[in-house]
């Protein structure tokens, strides 16, 4: 089993929307400098024809998924980042042909309410399969668990994803409100984890409590003495820490830290 890093921004993503900082406006001028989404891809290996399992449909999804083909996608909640893309896959796109998505009854609920999403599953576009907490999948390579943990802010459940390879399991859960315990002890679980970034500190917006994430600089203190290999993600275009001639760049990985690259790969 190996893990792809597809994007490591927040839903948002960058160039944002309506800014003009000077990672914006480069990405802007130069699309090459542009940060994706955050998303991961789950593959046996590298070959063309190997099985891929997408986790969360972004709004850049047309510049993620290079393959004609994808084996399903797992969407964790309905919120800006997980489910858009999705709508790229009907008769506008590819006009796709039961695509597999993995979902849990909030997020399934929420599709069958909206048009957007419930013409594309009546058109048979998408396949819906229930996906729970707790409910492990079978992928060539390994499998995948849905573990669910509530999101207060959006008041609803957000699910994270343990990746059990041959060797090694993988910690998925890139948009929370906070860390609590039990996400502390799946962190602890895993040998890598990919978590949320979204801020490196409280005060680096003016409406923090309207968009609440856990800080990466609490998050240091908070994983220190975990041996747990942990990538930040889900980075808001704000986070010094997504630059990587920052001070808190550099703090952060002389701690052992990281942030998960577009391109990343892990062998687990």
């Amino acid at each position: 089993m190996r893990v792809e890093v597809l994007g490591n921004v927040q839903d948002g993503g960058v160039p944002h929307l309506g800014c003009d900082c000077e990672i914006c406006s480069k990405a802007r001028d130069d699309p090459s400098e542009a940060k994706y989404v955050e998303s991961i891809l789950l593959k046996e290996n590298n070959d063309e024809n190997t099985a891929r399992y997408l986790v969360n449909a972004t709004p850049d999804i047309r510049q993620q998924v290079k393959w004609k083909y994808l084996d399903g996608i797992f969407v964790p909640h309905e919120g800006l980042g997980h489910i858009t893309g999705l709508q790229f896959f009907g008769q506008e796109g590819p006009d796709i042909s039961e695509l597999s998505v993995f979902c849990c009854d909030d997020v399934e609920d929420y599709m069958m309410k909206n048009d957007p999403y419930r013409f594309l599953v009546d058109r048979n576009n998408l396949e819906l399969h229930d996906f729970s907490d707790g409910e492990t999948l079978e992928l060539r390579g390994g499998e995948i668990e849905s573990i669910q943990f509530h999101h207060p802010h959006l008041n609803h459940d957000t699910t994270a994803y343990m990746i059990h390879g041959e060797d090694k399991k993988l910690f998925y859960l890139a948009d929370i409100t906070d860390f609590n315990r039990e996400i502390e002890e799946k962190v602890e679980e895993a040998d890598i984890a990919i978590i949320d970034g979204t801020f490196w500190s409280e005060d680096e917006i003016g409406r923090f409590e309207e968009v609440p994430h856990p800080p990466i600089r609490r998050s240091l203190d908070e994983f220190a003495d975990t041996d747990t290999k942990i990538y930040f993600t889900h980075l808001n275009h704000t986070n010094p820490a997504l630059r990587e001639d920052t001070e808190e760049r550099s703090e952060l990985e002389s701690q052992g830290f990281h942030v998960a690259e577009q391109g990343m790969e892990f062998k687990l």
